[in-house]
This record gives C-alpha cells, structure tokens and sequence, in this order.
C-alpha cells in the first residue's frame, strides 16, 4: 500500500489489572504502541439492546509491521482513535511476511 495511505493515528492500549488501597481489584489501560495506519469501516448495523437501538461499526486498521505487534490479542488490547474505542475482534500478520498487520476491531458504543 502506499504509504501515504497510512495517514490516521491510533493508540494500541494494554489493560493492566491492579488493586486500590482497599484490595479491590481496578482495571486501566495504558498506552502500548501509537503510530499511523490506513482505517476503512467494513460495515456497521443496527440492533435492538435493552429495548433501546444500538449501533455497531466494524473497522479495519491496517498498518506496517513492528514487533511489538506481536504479542497484540483480542483480550488484553483496544484500539483508540480519535475519540473512539474499538474492541479488538482479530489481529492478522498478513501472510507472516512481518511487513503489514491488519487489526480489526468493533466499536465500543
């Protein structure tokens, strides 16, 4: 791809779990890896929630490959951009040539 395709910046974010001064578990994210990639929505719908309309978008990243690339799963890591938050769904070193990496993600609503 070319590579002024990847022209919109995203922040990979690792949950880390720790514990307050309490004892109760707390949930954060943390910064992992930020750098440019090419973002194209693949679909978005419509349903019902809670007797409430929910939306839902699917969104592809694609950026160059790095390392630490790697260890990105769909547990523990999201996707921020802009303003919006996307649920890692699948994570694709493309062809395991280490040269592009497509993450897909939902958005979190």
């Amino acid at each position: 791809m070319n590579a002024g395709a990847y022209d919109k910046l995203i922040t990979i974010q690792k949950r880390t779990k720790t514990r307050n001064e309490n004892g109760f578990p707390v949930e954060e994210w943390n910064e992992y890896y930020s750098n440019y990639a090419y973002v194209n929505k693949l679909s978005g719908s419509e349903f019902w929630q809670a007797a409430e309309t929910a939306s839902q978008s699917t969104v592809r990243f694609e950026m160059r490959y790095h390392p630490q690339l790697d260890s990105v799963d769909t547990k523990e890591f999201r996707i921020m951009f802009g303003t919006r938050t996307f649920n890692i769904t699948n994570v694709d070193n493309v062809q395991f040539k280490n040269e592009t990496v497509k993450i897909s993600g939902i958005e979190v609503v």
